[in-house]
């Protein structure tokens, strides 16, 4: 497969501006519509044991099953290349603030978004998954990081998510109101999505059941009732 061109700076400027618009709008009104298809490289380290240990075809399915996710704004993408590489310290990173930077140095191919799989990399929240926030701007040195045992539409969807400068909804650990009247400066800065009391580093299990139904019982600071 061949890799094409790109600009992405303009693309996400673009994509930015428009969910940055939306945060004043209602969450039912249109959506942009981008008509953008992002090609992806796949880069994939050698373990320990001399295996790559993910397939092309399980890597390409969750790219494919990650595009309806992004359908609504008119944006898919596809794999363009794989490239395999013998470095086997690069497939474990113990030390991700200091590992990755120099990976990513190394290996980048600009003007895609770069993917690289590895088997594991250090995370408190043990994540599937690690995203450079607004990556989609930088074409020249950013990337998203993927555990091998995480290929998956949800895990791409939840990183490429990042990548276009989405946060998280529950960023600040609760401090958005449930009201919405800060949601421009609190949670994921967008007006769109309910405050979310979440803290990575509590239970999931404590905020929703096996079902995943909201069970919460948490309340913001004007003492309403968390419904995400």
């Amino acid at each position: 497969m061949r890799c094409f061109v790109f600009t992405l700076l303009a693309c996400f400027s673009l994509f930015f501006a428009n969910l940055q618009a939306q945060s004043y709008t209602f969450q039912h009104e249109s959506l942009p519509c981008l008509n953008k298809k992002f090609t992806i490289v796949a880069h994939i380290f050698k373990d320990t044991l001399g295996n790559y240990g993910v397939a092309e075809a399980d890597i390409i399915k969750a790219v494919q099953d990650m595009n309806p996710f992004f359908a609504p704004i008119c944006v898919s993408f596809e794999v363009c290349e794989f490239r395999y590489h013998d470095n086997k310290q690069h497939d474990i990173l113990e030390d991700t603030n200091t590992e990755l930077p120099q990976l990513k140095t190394q290996y980048h191919a600009d003007r895609r978004i770069n993917m690289y799989f590895v088997t594991f990399f250090s995370s408190d929240i043990g994540a599937c998954g690690n995203a450079d926030l607004g990556g989609i701007g930088n074409p020249t040195s950013s990337g998203i990081l993927i555990r091998k045992d995480c290929v998956n539409a949800r895990t791409f969807a939840h990183e490429m998510g990042h990548f276009f400068s989405l946060q998280h909804t529950f960023e600040g650990n609760g401090t958005e109101l449930v009201n919405g009247t800060n949601c421009t400066t609190a949670g994921d800065g967008l007006c769109d999505t309910p405050a979310d009391p979440y803290i990575p580093t509590e239970p999931l299990s404590s905020y929703v059941d096996d079902n995943c139904v909201f069970i919460s019982p948490k309340t913001d600071a004007n003492g309403e009732y968390y419904n995400p």
